[in-house]
């Protein structure tokens, strides 16, 4: 290799660059400064004397860069709910992409409800939220049925919220598979994700609407 094809080298390292700098995709961008560091590195290799601390740093350059390229690949994999997720997710959590929604359904767990199963205790703080997919749980207060929480139905989110001991009870009334999160977890997530937050909010204004209305319609 003569030094003027090194030096050709060189300035088609820094295209590649320039190039890297111009694309708005990330992936693209990466790869860009991948193919600059490799195109540089037989530059220094054919000098003299081999110039090894540049040679050395664009290999801890590439090796960043495919390591951050393969956790692009990783993230923009297809997500692949189970039947029970789909499930859930068509009910009310659409506002969040598929990948938000499964980081949010690894902070709870799935369980199955028989009927008689207390899942919020009336004048206790909520521990946690609860979401029916099947199955239904009666609301009551003073012991006296207030309405019936079907799939879909958010159970503790407004003693969540608030912090107060609930004002109503509520009970599987009929057997279910429900979601279940612990308010410790689930709030140590939503404190690093406030998109996801953000969004939770609103379905739980809707909820609530949506408990108002059917109260005020009895």
């Amino acid at each position: 290799m003569t030094f003027h094809l090194a030096d050709f080298l060189v300035h088609l390292s820094n295209v590649l660059l320039l190039v890297s700098y111009s694309v708005r995709d990330m992936l693209w961008l990466r790869w860009f400064a991948v193919a600059a560091a490799l195109v540089e590195i037989p530059y220094f290799l054919v000098q003299h004397d081999i110039l090894w601390p540049p040679i050395i740093w664009a290999a801890v350059f590439i090796a960043i860069n495919l390591y951050r390229i393969v956790l692009i690949y990783m993230e923009r994999r297809p997500v692949v709910l189970s039947k029970d997720e789909q499930t859930l997710y068509d009910l009310g959590f659409k506002a969040l992409n598929p990948r938000d929604f499964l980081s949010l359904m690894l902070t709870g767990e799935w369980k199955d409800a028989r009927a008689g199963d207390v899942v919020l205790k009336e004048g206790e703080p909520a521990a946690s939220i609860v979401i029916p997919i099947s199955g239904s749980a009666e609301i009551q207060r003073h012991g006296e049925p207030l309405t019936t929480a079907g799939p879909g139905f958010l159970l503790g989110s407004v003693a969540a919220l608030t912090g107060d001991p609930s004002p109503v009870g509520a009970v599987f009334v009929r057997p279910g598979r429900y979601m279940n999160w612990r308010l410790p977890m689930l709030r140590t997530f939503l404190d690093k994700r406030p998109d996801v937050r953000a969004t939770l909010a609103a379905l739980a204004n809707q909820d609530l609407a949506h408990k108002l209305d059917r109260l005020l319609s009895r």
